[in-house]
């Protein structure tokens, strides 16, 4: 089988950052982190693995004009965002639209357990939508082994997906257009995608296709997909 093109970022080659309060796995060149194998994808220039212990809260100051996407994966998590303030817990998305130097503040609201949650950033000129209005929300057990859609909206340029599946299932993503990117992170258990043995926490960068082949590998295997829409389309 002839691979399309594509890039493998391993999750053993991630970038870390750890203090007493939190610990941070970056796919990509973030803060003071640098490889040139690293560099954004497009217009995706964070995918952030994080992890907030009991009580407890860090800081995001945006680089960029830029979308940034908060997945709760265990526990949830607190946003304080100028003065508004975001709680997303486990099956929910929220979409916050920074300017260059804003700050968020992100604090795990469980006092003896550690939340754990991803983060992704895309490029934006895009200032059409209050963070109010992009809150999103998704349900595992409603629908194992199938796509859920969880973020699609006009206004935005990407779509996000994700799916829990059994061992052995097998789907298919059709992309919107083959001129977009293509992104997918896993969260837990392995997959293969486009012929690409993939494992917890691994990322997979593809262009140039119309579907995307996935097979889940292992029981309750979970994945994020990010179709990137080019801004010319905007």
């Amino acid at each position: 089988m002839e691979l399309t093109p594509g890039k493998i970022y391993l999750a053993d080659e991630r970038a870390l950052t750890e203090t007493t309060i939190f610990s941070r796995h970056s796919t990509f060149n973030f803060d003071k982190h640098y490889n040139e194998h690293k560099a954004a994808f497009g217009n995706l220039f964070i995918c952030n693995d994080e992890s907030i212990i009991g009580g407890k809260l860090n800081f995001f100051l945006s680089k960029e004009d830029s979308l940034q996407i908060f997945i709760p994966i265990t526990g949830g998590i607190d946003i304080v965002s100028n003065v508004k303030e975001f709680s997303i817990d486990i099956g929910q998305a929220q979409v916050l639209n920074l300017g260059i130097g804003e700050v968020l503040e992100i604090s795990n609201p469980y006092p003896n357990d550690i939340v754990n949650y991803i983060q992704l950033g895309i490029k934006t000129d895009l200032f059409l939508m209050r963070q109010s209005e992009m809150g999103f929300s998704f349900d595992f057990e409603k629908n194992p082994n199938q796509l859920i859609d969880v973020i699609s909206n006009p206004k935005l340029p990407f779509k996000l997906s994700t799916g829990i599946f059994a061992g052995r299932t097998e789907v298919q993503y059709k992309m919107q257009n083959p001129n977009n990117h293509f992104f997918t992170f896993i969260i837990d258990g392995a997959f293969e995608v486009e012929g690409r043995l993939l494992h917890q926490r691994d990322g997979l960068a593809l262009w140039d296709l119309e579907n995307v082949a996935i097979e889940a590998l292992s029981e309750n295997a979970i994945l994020l997909f990010l179709e990137l829409f080019p801004t010319d389309q905007y």
